[in-house]
């Protein structure tokens, strides 16, 4: 039985004995004390139950008493629809709550490494990954890794318990844990090597991985250890060819990535792993404007790298042009999205949050200062143009940024893959107006 589990035997029991909340006490030994089965029942809303399960998993000790009050108010207290208040203080605290819960969850996902163990009498290897996340989310975030990695066996170890899978069955047990003692193994090795692989000096900003790869994580990150080596590499390569104009963009670039991470001029953060930024040369002559990040950027942090920009290198390469020329981005810096069962399916950017990302999109346009910026789906031509338009209509028309740049509208890479029969007519207009580009 889980500590939420045990919570809501003792919280149903208080309702049913018409305990309130200032008188229900969740300190010291929290569930030792005995209570009565509760012999009413109650019904709240489904959102509340995912609420207070999501709420629970945070590391705040007072989350049990504020869960019972908020319990406490909705089933006795008559205020059914008490989730709907944006400005009551409870709710705002409980969904803080969960919001930090599922941010711990994606970063679980993002930053989990596995080794490989020494495997039973027929050599069938154990993975095992030690994590240190900052709330128990190890039971929310285990299914990702079980879909993910199905065909092989591990256990994930955290200070608040474990999860293992042995290619049947999910399994748990509760802590405390400690990290396990050990050397570093050849797949450890591997991700270092990965890791040095991708690094570019000339073009890497370890600011910015600093900061999408938070400190408290780097202990157990095999790649981590590379940051501090392959800054110096690059801070060495720079100062034996020295470029005044690109030391100045790496400085607008750290400043920018940081104020972009810390941005809350909406709300979209609040469920987001982490801002994603545009990527690309400074000095691109096109620049590619989609509508948001997609799960997989969410995670990655980079731009076009999910199903959407797997289409969109392919649609690159048959228009003749090539991506590491031109700079990539999106209208909205942060994933928007809405849970269905284990996914989380992308939604939409609302019009303010287009607007108030408008800021960035705009720093990145006077930094790149392309000739032509292509808008790839409805998102990025209002947030272009600054208007409404009809993707089917605007291509092929002849536009203008307010920066004097050749603005061309066409369809955005997930059209293909939601366009069924019309998928390949999508495709090829795609591919189409990014030869147009490319023509200048």
């Amino acid at each position: 039985m889980t500590a939420f589990d045990r919570w809501r035997e003792r919280a149903r029991a208080l309702l049913a004995n018409g305990t309130p909340p200032e008188n229900a006490s969740f300190d010291g030994g929290l569930f030792d004390e005995a209570v009565a089965p509760a012999t009413t029942p109650y019904r709240i809303p489904r959102a509340l139950a995912e609420l207070l399960e999501a709420a629970a998993c945070n590391a705040d000790p007072q989350r049990w008493a504020l869960m019972y009050r908020v319990l406490w108010r909705v089933a006795r207290g008559g205020e059914h629809d008490l989730l709907d208040d944006p400005a009551d203080a409870d709710v705002v605290r409980l969904k803080g709550m969960a919001r930090a819960v599922d941010r711990e969850v994606h970063r679980m996902h993002a930053f989990v490494r596995f080794n490989e163990r020494a495997g039973d009498v027929e050599g069938d290897p154990l993975y095992e990954a030690w994590f240190e996340p900052e709330h128990d989310v190890v039971r929310r975030a285990a299914p990702f890794f079980r879909d993910r990695f199905a065909g092989m066996r591990w256990i994930i170890a955290t200070p608040q318990g474990a999860a293992a899978w042995d290619r049947k069955m999910l399994s748990f047990t509760e802590g405390p844990l400690r990290k396990p003692e050990g050397d570093a193994d050849s797949q450890e090795s591997l991700w270092r090597t990965y890791y040095a692989s991708i690094f570019n000096p000339a073009r890497m900003n370890t600011d910015l991985m600093r900061q999408h790869m938070p400190q408290r994580y780097w202990k157990n990150m095999p790649e981590a250890a590379e940051i501090a080596r392959l800054s110096r590499q690059r801070v060495s390569s720079d100062d034996a060819a020295p470029s005044p104009r690109w030391a100045a963009h790496v400085q607008v670039d750290v400043a920018e990535a940081k104020d972009l991470d810390a941005c809350r001029r909406c709300s979209l953060w609040e469920r987001a792993t982490q801002a994603v930024p545009g990527a690309g040369p400074e000095q691109a002559t096109i620049m590619l404007v989609g509508e948001q990040p997609g799960d997989e950027e969410d995670l990655r942090g980079k731009p076009f790298v999910g199903p959407a920009g797997r289409v969109l290198d392919r649609a690159l390469v048959e228009a003749g042009l090539s991506r590491d020329e031109i700079y990539v981005t999106n209208a909205v810096k942060h994933f928007k999205w809405e849970p269905r069962g284990k996914r989380r399916l992308h939604k939409t950017p609302a019009q303010q949050e287009i607007e108030a990302c408008h800021l960035w999109l705009e720093q990145e346009i006077a930094r790149v200062a392309p000739r032509v910026i292509v808008a790839m789906g409805a998102t990025a031509a209002f947030a272009l143009t600054g208007r409404k338009v009809s993707i089917g209509s605007s291509r092929g028309a002849s536009l203008k940024h307010t920066s004097g740049a050749k603005l061309i509208v066409t369809y955005h890479p997930s059209a293909v893959l939601r366009g069924e029969d019309r998928s390949e007519q999508i495709y090829d207009a795609l591919r189409e107006d990014l030869a147009r580009a490319g023509m200048g």
